[in-house]
């Protein structure tokens, strides 16, 4: 049984909590990250469209004072209508590239709260990996000598085992994913895990060490 608590032992080292926490963690600063990296590149498109649409107020300003200075001098009704019709237009679209400007401050703004607190949590997670990995660490190598224990045991039994028998066993062990001998109880094979007869358990007993085997997995049985 000494290989089934090795193959107990490899199992948990690969499915350590510690390892799934650390997991976790590292999960969560490429999250943190990426959020981080997204509204970095947003902020900068946002400045990118708040230059143009100021560039844009600017430039409309310029042309409303321009036409505004023409209303001054102009006589005819139908020039001074052509020309407050104009303005009204300058205006509109001055009044939506100010709208505009105002919605990519705010958004900015709110980038900018968010930034900062996603900053702060990155810091606590690289903290929390830190201690996350120094957990793993420590749980692996005490399984790692829990694992080494249980191979020494094994060493010193296959020494005063018969070469032919030692030979038969790991065949066997080659033949079922590290595992030559499973125990009976209550009537199912603890390798393959399928049900026995009360016959066939019958029969198994009266059978010699090496040919009680499992008739569907074909392994060394114990009762």
């Amino acid at each position: 049984m000494l290989d089934t608590t090795l193959e107990q032992l490899r199992h948990h080292f690969i499915t350590l909590p510690e390892r799934e926490a650390l997991a976790v963690v590292q999960k969560n600063i490429a999250d943190c990250a990426s959020q981080i990296s997204s509204g970095e590149m947003r902020q900068q498109e946002l400045e990118k469209l708040l230059n143009v649409a100021e560039a844009t107020s600017a430039t409309l300003r310029k042309k409303r004072e321009r036409l505004e200075q023409q209303m001054k001098t102009v006589i005819a009704p139908r020039e001074a209508e052509a020309l407050q019709h104009e303005i009204l237009t300058v205006n509109t679209e001055l009044n939506t590239a100010d709208e505009e400007s105002l919605a990519f401050m705010e958004e900015s703004e709110h980038i900018d709260s968010t930034l900062v607190a996603a900053r702060a949590a990155l810091v606590e997670l690289r903290t929390a990996e830190v201690t996350a990995t120094a957990a793993l660490h420590e749980a692996e190598e005490y399984k790692k000598a829990e694992a080494r224990d249980v191979e020494e045991k094994r060493q010193r039994l296959a020494e005063t085992l018969d070469e032919k028998w030692s030979a038969a066993y790991e065949l066997r062990r080659s033949q079922h994913k590290g595992i030559a001998v499973a125990k009976v109880k209550n009537h199912v094979c603890g390798g393959c895990h399928l049900d026995l007869s009360t016959s066939e358990v019958d029969l198994l007993k009266k059978e010699t060490d090496e040919n009680r085997e499992c008739p569907n997995c074909a392994r060394w049985l114990v009762f």
